[in-house]
């Protein structure tokens, strides 16, 4: 990753060594040409100490004279011309500077002797003069003339050469600079190649990981790092070992299930099996893959089977449903199954769970022989016996003793329960078989109350319990009959649960579209656990355990299947010493307009 960064900062390296080198040529330049123009300057000051020379105004005042010679010494710069330079760095002005170096010492000469002439005065300044001063400074003014021409020469070269050296520069830089870009680019581009060829092969990994993944096979991790691929790669790593624990799982509740769980083609023909299918079937899942479930079906329930199986895969999206049928085993046998279906339309294909419903069938069977039973060979000899105990307690014969009397009194109860008892029963399985016609109409819930109040008069006279209400009023959509009964049993087991002295409320309510008779009793209540249980069949609360009223335990489950076939329900809100509080909802009977009435 830091391939480029180095690169880079090569490329920077040597664009500035390329640059400062250009640089310090042109600088050698600029300091060539201040060296000349100071030679240049030097030229006045010569003329300017031959006029010095010349004058006898200066010559006749010693102080002007050394004035004049201080004010030369100052101009004269030919000293600081040749600071920093180097003859080596410029050949070309080798001539000049020699020349200029001779021009300094003979002028500083002059300069220290016409001083001394002047500190002496204005004679020796004038023999000064005369003698060797005036002809040294024309000499030196015409050195200084040679020196000016070997200047303007060298200066003339520079010009010449110039342009074209400032162009050999700007070539050199062009050239590395594109060097420099090129090596970058191709640089890159294979670092970009090889990046990207790391990343192609990574992900090629953990695409073949996931096809291995999709193909239920195991899959190892073998990237490490904290990139985005290697998180990819231990996300499916993990996916894999989270994958492999519940397929693993799943073999062995398919291993183990008591249902054959299968799943079947468009064509009904099976593309997996559970390992139930041995148990159940006597078949094993390699023998009936590719099978044709319809060649298992005994002939009558083929068609029906076929039909659902075609219907619910004409749905437009995935649906499920039910179907019965009886399946020949391969040991011959013949089972009734049901099966739950579930048609996906994405991949074309049928999941089904099979149920055996062999035993609960035969059980049906018998129980409806029993309640054939219950129904033609009990209720008759029982009501004969009834009617028998009822003359003999009616007809005053002497020769009964009293004992007997209430021997009988005791039989005619017991024969009494009995017959009840086989009278729900067969109302029950009415009921629940769905046999059962309403006539719906409206029913107000008052006048079943009223009416209930009426029935059970004696009953509540005889325990000492009042009973009050009912307190509001609904419409009802049902059958008068039905909802008379329901109530009747909710009071009666009210009257019969409540204490000497207490009283039976009946409550009518209105909510969301039903309507509610609430019987609420002061009676010992129901555990909070067993209210759910109550109206279920031949079940009891404890608490009536300790009561004399003993019933057959299935009235409240008559009441339960009443409401439910009027699409309404019953409960129980009950504490234990707080009483309890019986209702049943039903629909309310809709006015013109929709409006619950």
């Amino acid at each position: 990753m830091l391939a480029p960064v180095i690169v880079q900062l090569v490329f920077v390296a040597v664009i500035y060594s390329t640059l400062n080198s250009a640089a310090t040529s042109f600088e050698k330049v600029r300091r060539g040409r201040e060296a000349i123009l100071a030679l240049q300057k030097n030229e006045i000051v010569f003329a300017q100490m031959i006029l010095i020379f010349s004058d006898t105004s200066y010559i006749q005042n010693p102080a002007a004279y050394l004035s004049a010679q201080s004010r030369l010494k100052i101009a004269f710069k030919t000293d600081k011309v040749w600071t920093g330079l180097k003859l080596s760095d410029y050949p070309e002005l080798r001539d000049a500077i020699e020349l200029g170096e001779r021009l300094q010492s003979e002028f500083y000469a002059l300069y220290n002797a016409g001083k001394k002439a002047g500190e002496k005065g204005p004679q020796e300044i004038q023999n000064f003069v005369n003698n060797v001063g005036l002809n040294t400074a024309i000499n030196l003014c015409l050195d200084r003339r040679r020196l000016s021409k070997l200047i303007l020469a060298v200066e003339h070269e520079q010009m010449k050469a110039q342009p074209v050296q400032l162009a050999k520069e700007r070539e050199h830089v062009i050239f590395v600079f594109s060097l420099m870009l090129t090596a970058g680019v191709l640089v890159s581009t294979l670092l970009a190649w090889l990046f990207a060829r790391d990343i192609i092969l990574r992900l090629d990994l953990v695409s073949e990981k996931a096809h291995l993944l999709s193909a239920g096979k195991t899959v190892i991790r073998n990237e490490q790092g904290t990139d985005e691929i290697s998180e990819l790669d231990a996300i499916i790593s993990d996916a894999a070992s989270t994958l492999k624990e519940v397929r693993e799982r799943e073999a062995v509740v398919l291993a183990n299930a008591a249902d054959v769980i299968c799943s079947l083609d468009s064509r009904l023909r099976f593309t997996a099996v559970g390992e139930a299918s041995t148990k159940v079937w006597h078949y094993s899942p390699d023998e009936l893959l590719g099978m044709s479930m319809l060649s298992l079906l005994s002939e009558d329930t083929v068609e029906r089977t076929r039909n659902a199986f075609t219907q619910l895969s004409e749905e437009e999206k995935d649906s499920e449903s039910r179907v019965e049928n009886i399946l020949k085993t391969k040991s011959g046998a013949h089972k009734n199954f049901v099966w739950t279906i579930n048609w996906s339309k994405q991949q074309k294909a049928f999941f089904c769970v099979v149920h055996d419903v062999t035993e609960l069938r035969a059980i049906e069977k018998l129980k409806q022989h029993f309640l054939s039973i219950a129904s033609h060979d009990l209720r008759a000899p029982l009501s004969a016996v009834s009617l028998n105990i009822t003359s003999l307690l009616e007809s005053g014969d002497e020769e009964v003793s009293c004992g007997a009397k209430q021997t009988l009194t005791r039989v005619q109860t017991s024969v009494q329960r009995l017959t009840d008892l086989v009278a729900e029963l067969l109302e029950l399985e009415k009921l629940e078989a769905g046999k059962l016609n309403l006539n719906l109409a409206p029913v107000a819930a008052s006048d079943v109350c009223e009416e209930v109040k009426e029935l059970l008069h004696g009953m509540a006279q005889k325990a000492d319990v009042r009973l009050q209400g009912p307190v509001g009023e609904a419409l009802l959509n049902a059958e008068e009959k039905r909802v008379v009964q329901m109530v009747t049993n909710l009071v009666s087991n009210a009257i019969k649960f409540s204490p000497a002295g207490s009283t039976v409320k009946l409550t009518i309510t209105k909510q969301d579209g039903f309507g509610e008779i609430r019987v609420s009793d002061q009676g010992p209540g129901i555990a909070e656990e067993e209210c759910g249980l109550i109206f279920e069949r031949f079940t009891q609360a404890r608490s009536a355990e300790s009561t004399s009223h003993r019933g057959t335990g299935l009235g409240l489950a008559i009441v339960r299947a009443l409401a439910e076939s009027h699409g309404g329900e019953v409960g129980v809100e009950s504490k234990l010493g707080a009483g309890s509080t019986f209702y049943v909802r039903l629909p309310l009977m809709k006015e013109r307009g929709g409006v619950d009435a």
